[in-house]
């Protein structure tokens, strides 16, 4: 699809939740009659609590602080149909069932952790929701709820018309967008709130704001009109609402993103405190450097200096160095008699990190595994060269004096009479498996030896 996006205004589901009945009848040409029969079936969905992974994401990020002013919160779920899965209001089948509310810390709102029981048991002074429990729905289930003055909701609760318009399908790429395995479609729900977030009046003041994902189950009368919503609200001062999924942001007047945060970064901060009088120690503490305990290969324990790689400054750009092991990247300072180990720790830190990735340690096996395999093969075909030749038929074999060569005692082996060592009682191409294993082992230690990286073996 590329870099594309599409909207769709809804995404209906092919059945909505409720009961249905499916009734079969056959009808034949010859003469009989056949029963019928019927099958009951219900199709349901969450009503009273999301699980995370039906959560793709939310805007603002939870628990951010920045400026948000011109943004309307808003949530994403991975399934399309989620919001049109229930019908509130006859006729009405284009209006979700869920809404996204939004309250500033000036707002008397409270969120309740509790249970489903609990969440619909009637109270004095409060509007609750008259909502019937399926079959698969217990009591004991949990719930959260939200306590908002009747006021309020009476002002901000959108009506059909709005609802409509604050929930919406959209389609999007997974190539570079989605990063989170488990989602498969390139469809998700996006649902908007009514509201813009409440801004300070100071610059270093902030404002905490709770978006609530609430269902609207029990709230038709309100939604149907706006006498029907005076009347519903008229004689309580708090409504109770489901709440399926919240999260907190604060709201500053000034920017407060990573950008803003990152410009304002005072380098400073990134020195180490240092009250003596030595100016070359003065020195590297301004520039980041930190005293750290190094425990040398030798087992004896020195003080050493760490620099972050997050250093305030630009550094001049030197050669790569590559090397087997972490010392090689030692350096030492003969006017303060101390090493500088930033960058041997950058090459250990790098190297634990590598291993910790499961995919990368794969790899990294396969490959030590093939370089084995064509040392083995190496060292064979060398082996065979070197040890197998016989001698040339200008010489004799007393005459061959490389009696260290296996292909000697092989061909002198081999001319013994029925091919036996008189002295051993082998044959020939025993004595030959023998000394070849022997010798093949030998060298071959040698060249693992020689060929393999420190700290990898």
């Amino acid at each position: 699809m590329g870099e594309s996006i599409r909207f769709s205004q809804r995404c209906e589901p092919p059945l909505k939740a409720g009961t249905y009945r499916v009734q079969v009848e056959q009808v034949t040409n010859i003469n009989c009659r056949l029963s019928s029969e019927t099958t009951d079936f219900k199709v349901s969905s969450e009503r009273f609590q999301l699980s995370p992974d039906q959560i793709y994401s939310v805007y603002p990020p939870r628990e951010a602080v920045g400026n948000y002013a011109e943004c309307l919160p808003h949530i994403v779920l991975n399934r399309r149909t989620l919001p049109w899965e229930r019908a509130l209001l006859k006729g009405q089948s284009h209006m979700p069932w869920l809404a996204l509310l939004v309250f500033d810390e000036t707002e008397s709102i409270k969120l309740h952790e509790s249970t489903i029981g609990k969440a619909l048991q009637p109270e004095d002074g409060v509007f609750v929701p008259s909502l019937l429990l399926e079959d698969h729905e217990k009591p004991e289930d949990p719930c959260t709820y939200v306590h908002i003055p009747a006021k309020l909701l009476s002002e901000i609760l959108p009506y059909p018309e709005a609802l409509s318009l604050l929930a919406h399908g959209k389609g999007v790429s997974l190539d570079r967008k989605v990063t989170d395995t488990s989602v498969k479609d390139d469809w998700f729900a996006s649902i908007v709130s009514n509201r813009f977030c409440l801004a300070p009046d100071e610059d270093g003041q902030t404002i905490r704001h709770t978006a609530c994902l609430v269902s609207l189950e029990g709230y038709e009368a309100c939604l149907s009109s706006k006498q029907g919503r005076t009347d519903t609200l008229a004689y309580v001062q708090t409504a109770r609402m489901i709440v399926l999924a919240n999260w907190s942001f604060s709201m500053a007047k000034v920017d407060f993103d990573f950008g803003s945060a990152f410009t304002s970064l005072n380098a400073a901060m990134l020195s180490t405190p240092y009250q003596g009088s030595s100016e070359q120690i003065q020195k590297l503490c301004k520039l980041g450097y930190f005293p750290m305990n190094h425990v040398v290969r030798d087992g004896s324990q020195v003080v050493s200096w760490y620099q972050s790689p997050l250093i305030p400054y630009e550094e001049p750009k030197t050669p790569v160095k590559c090397a087997r092991f972490a010392d090689q990247l030692l350096a030492y300072d003969p006017d303060i008699g101390m090493m500088d180990i930033r960058y041997s720790s950058a090459w250990q830190i790098g190297k634990s990190m590598a291993l910790a990735d499961q995919s990368f340690a794969q790899k990294l096996y396969s490959w030590r595994q093939s370089n084995e395999t064509l040392a083995r093969t190496s060292v064979y075909q060398g082996l065979l060269s070197l040890h197998l030749t016989s001698p040339s038929n200008e010489k004799r074999v007393q005459d061959w004096k490389e009696e260290s060569s296996i292909g000697y005692s092989f061909v002198k082996t081999a001319l013994a009479p029925e091919g036996m060592d008189p002295q051993t009682k082998s044959s020939g191409k025993q004595i030959l498996l023998e000394q070849l294993n022997d010798r093949y082992k030998t060298l071959l230690n040698e060249v693992i030896t020689d060929a393999r990286p420190d700290g990898l073996g």
